[in-house]
């Protein structure tokens, strides 16, 4: 039951779920892999088993802890399969497939499955209609570009026609981002139309599950997702209802994931009643979160109790979190860390390289960073005394500045809360009196104080911008200009360090405007008030050498300041870390 704006209420269907769709909630489920978008521009005649291959290294590497991987075959409204609903892709290397009636979506539904692997359907819910298609005598076109051989020509062609749009233009609203108008969930004829698009699919082939990605796409005008939220309910209660009768037809369990914001407002702020969808029974997974390193487990553990709903926070390292893409494996050790000590169920990767081959460039660690992790997220004694790095989160970026505006040029992103980060803490203005800190919460997942004696040592890094003097934004391959006498060493806050890529080829990094060389003598940092020792600069870091005595497992408070007051000092904290080393 969920009370509107008008305080009307709306009586939902709970579901009663059977001892066989619990048990299939209840298996082992470690890691699940999201694939986003498959393939993007297959040849003609490729091979499907080979592609298939190339796309589970990881997964079949017997080192690794992935139970599920969940295949997401495009934004949505246009197909790789025989639909008699919607149209297919019109590209040379998937109608090649089509023409000889290869169904590329059952040959990896079904190699998933004989591997003994759990196989969800991924579905964006309101995809840009970026899905790749060849135009004679132009080209591959995907993602809104034209495409030569491995690289974007920096040529834009515009989204796919989609025949149900053009015929309804009334369905759709605008975003500013957005060559394609999205559709406009408000409308009843927009749920019906995905609807049976779904049903389609959850009719046609033998997938454990499918996952509403909420994340993909914005589904309602701005500011016109709260008072709508009772139509979505609707919508997610006849998703329960179309899939528990295609459940009892077929004689197996099929699960129900969505995929929302980190925080129970950012699901609000949505249009995303997840209070009622887990009340009612409506699905059986929730991940959660995007690129977000900060996930609020702990509300969402509130409004399950009582339930069978598992939930898997989720973490994309191409769109990734802000100034840490591809981090060193002990953020992600961190990460993993914080998680579970929150009480999570299992980890979601999306936008995870599935290969060494992935890495088109040898200074590119993507595959390596990503199979080491694959190999530690869930190996809980391997991960218990390794190194780690503990962060706090930054806010936005991840699409680019036309998308979710970057933390150094913020503004509030009203359009939609998901992949924002709206509500982290960095940057943030440094405190220059010494009587007011700035405040800063960060979460440390192991126990240190408790297991002092395995702690080799524990470091605190901050990093700081002087706002006197702009950011430093230089193409990634560019060298940075050179510090001034009085200033500590320049660095880059962020990096986007993936393989190259269409429309990635050299993505521009941004570094901080260094502060003086003096400013560690007036930089104080408490842990939960704890006065720290004075930091050394190193590598354009102020480091705290702290002892592991001084955090609680789980929540501190760090208060840090300057305390000299000057009239123009204005100085932003961009990056705060907790490195911890074990004994060996």
């Amino acid at each position: 039951m969920s009370q509107g704006n008008s305080g009307n209420y709306k009586q939902f269907k709970s579901f009663d779920i059977s001892d066989d769709h619990l048990s299939a909630v209840n298996r082992k489920r470690r890691v699940a892999l999201n694939f986003d978008v498959v393939l993007f521009n297959p040849a003609p005649n490729e091979d499907p088993y080979k592609l298939l291959e190339e796309r589970m290294v990881f997964t079949d590497d017997p080192s690794t802890t992935i139970d599920s991987i969940w295949w997401n075959w495009g934004e949505g409204n246009i197909v790789p399969y025989k639909s008699k609903r919607l149209p297919s892709l019109q590209h040379d290397g998937y109608q090649s497939w089509l023409d000889q009636g290869i169904d590329i979506v059952k040959i990896f539904l079904d190699e998933t499955h004989k591997r003994g692997l759990e196989c969800f359907y991924s579905h964006r819910m309101n995809g840009g209609d970026m899905d790749p298609r060849t135009v004679p005598g132009v080209g591959v076109i995907f993602d809104n570009f034209v495409h030569e051989g491995q690289f974007s020509s920096g040529i834009e062609a515009g989204p796919n026609k989609i025949p149900m749009k053009e015929e309804n233009p009334e369905w759709l609203f605008d975003l500013p981002w957005a060559p394609s108008k999205p559709w406009n969930f408000a409308i009843e004829e927009v749920r019906q139309f995905i609807l049976g698009n779904l049903t389609e699919i959850v009719e046609d082939y033998n997938f454990d599950g499918i996952e509403l990605d909420f994340a993909r796409g914005v589904v309602f005008p701005q500011g016109e997702g709260w008072q709508n939220r009772d139509k979505l309910s609707d919508f997610m209660q006849q998703i329960r209802q179309m899939t528990l009768e295609i459940e009892e037809k077929r004689g197996r369990p099929f699960l129900v994931a969505a995929r929302v914001p980190e925080n129970l407002p950012g699901c609000h702020f949505d249009g995303l009643d997840v209070e009622t969808w887990a009340k009612n029974n409506f699905v059986d997974i929730f991940t959660v979160g995007c690129r977000s390193f900060e996930v609020d487990i702990q509300s969402f553990q509130k409004i399950v109790r009582g339930k069978s709903i598992k939930i898997f926070p989720s973490i994309d390292d191409h769109h990734s979190s802000d100034g840490y893409c591809t981090p060193p494996i002990e953020v992600f050790r961190g990460l993993f860390s914080n998680w579970y000590q929150q009480g999570a169920d299992g980890i979601q990767t999306f936008n995870f390289a599935y290969g060494p081959k992935q890495a088109l460039s040898p200074v590119d660690p993507w595959g390596d960073i990503h199979l080491q992790a694959y190999k530690e997220i869930a190996n809980l004694p391997q991960l218990l005394y390794s190194d780690k790095t503990f962060v706090i989160q930054r806010r936005g970026g991840g699409h680019g500045q036309e998308l979710i505006a970057y933390p150094e040029d913020w503004e509030t992103p009203r359009y939609w809360y998901a992949n924002t980060n709206m509500l982290a803490q960095l940057p943030i203005p440094l405190s220059a009196d010494d009587k007011v800190d700035t405040l800063l919460k960060i979460n440390i997942g192991d126990d240190v104080n408790t297991h002092y004696e395995k702690v080799n040592k524990v470091q605190v890094k901050v990093l700081l911008h002087d706002c006197n003097k702009e950011y430093l934004k230089i193409p990634r391959m560019s060298l940075p200009t050179k510090e001034t006498e009085n200033q500590i060493q320049r660095v880059m806050i962020r990096e986007f360090v993936i393989p190259f890529r269409p429309g990635k080829e050299n993505e521009i990094a941004l570094y901080n405007n260094p502060v003086s060389k003096d400013t560690d003598k007036h930089f104080q940092m408490r842990i939960n008030n704890i006065l720290s020792p004075i930091p050394r600069i190193n590598s354009g870091w102020f480091i705290f050498d702290v002892s592991p005595k001084h955090f609680a497992l789980g929540e501190n408070l760090i208060g840090l300041c300057l305390t000299n007051k000057k009239s123009n000092q204005n100085i932003m904290v961009e990056k705060l870390e907790v490195h911890i080393s074990y004994k060996k």
